[in-house]
């Protein structure tokens, strides 16, 4: 379960072209519903890239058959 995060507005200048595109992917119903998915998205990622590299030839993948 998330845990409450303080909120603080902020002024950006994001190209729109961009937020809409990430918009439709996401399924967001907000930019900043948009936003804040695109950066856990990030966050969760560079996670999994981290565990992958410390797991590194640890674990032998033999396909998905």
């Amino acid at each position: 379960m998330p845990v409450a995060s303080k909120k603080t507005a902020k002024h950006f200048r994001l190209d729109q072209g961009l937020i809409k595109d990430a918009q439709k992917i996401l399924g967001a119903k907000t930019e900043t519903e948009t936003i804040e998915s695109a950066l856990s998205d990030v966050i969760y990622q560079a996670k999994i890239r981290r565990l992958i590299e410390q797991t590194s030839g640890k674990f032998k993948f033999e396909g998905l058959n």
